[in-house]
């Protein structure tokens, strides 16, 4: 079956950066890989700087704390007055369950795998970071469900946000229009697990916005991409 998603391939993101610096070096700070799941691949982390750098993100959204290992990308390729605002569970609203005997093929039990860790271990990338990363990053334990952006301050004030939450349809919808809130009316708004062979619920969905909204996939990766404002004419 056809997708009403068009796919572009990574390079046509990075000529962009190109592009937008000719004269420069653009460089990235990455950590090594984790070896857990959860996180990015090393393609989509360098996508994700460089859609930083295209934008020059000040104030950056991301749904989905888990071990902090994006926050942390995120923080040290902004500049240093950026503010990075990561969301997710309050650590005492996890059920804990036997991690060995949870299915990491079934999309929900993959998920309560992924928040288990988040209740014991927290965001270990962003609190061994140094005190002046650290110092960009503002966590919030809130359930995206419950998250109100008109209170806390945020409609129209991000100039990217990053969706990686929960997985599931209903949290998928939830946490994207609580993206398009927050964001600026030039952003970039960006989903992960976009085409995963386990969370498959978060293709459905964008496969349904796509009927509102341009949405594009990044051949090789599993992230989804809206271009809004000035950003739109980009890719037209």
């Amino acid at each position: 079956m056809d997708s009403p998603i068009p796919s572009i391939r990574p390079r046509q993101i990075f000529k962009l950066v190109e592009d937008k610096f000719p004269d420069q070096n653009v460089e990235i700070t990455l950590t090594m890989p984790p070896s857990a799941i959860g996180s990015l691949l090393t393609l989509e982390s360098s996508l994700l700087v460089a859609l930083l750098k295209i934008t020059e993100a000040k104030n950056i959204f991301e749904i989905g704390t888990y071990n902090g290992n994006t926050a942390l990308l995120i923080a040290n390729n902004t500049p240093a007055d950026a503010v990075v605002t990561t969301l997710d569970l309050p650590p005492e609203d996890i059920e804990m369950h036997d991690a060995s005997k949870l299915d990491l093929a079934d999309a929900d039990q993959n998920d309560q795998f992924l928040r288990q860790i988040f209740k014991t271990q927290g965001a270990f990338y962003v609190n061994r970071a140094s005190p002046a990363i650290r110092s960009k990053v503002r966590l919030l334990n809130e359930n995206s469900l419950t998250f109100d952006p008109v209170a806390r301050g945020l409609v129209g004030t991000q100039d990217v946000v990053f969706v990686d939450g929960g997985h599931d349809y209903e949290t998928i919808k939830n946490d994207t229009l609580k993206a398009f809130q927050m964001a600026k009316p030039d952003s970039v708004i960006i989903w992960h697990d976009y085409l995963s062979k386990i969370h498959t619920e978060v293709e459905v969905y964008l496969r349904d916005l796509a009927v509102e909204k341009k949405l594009i996939g990044i051949g090789s990766t599993m992230l989804c991409v809206c271009f809004q404002g000035k950003y739109a004419e980009l890719f037209e």
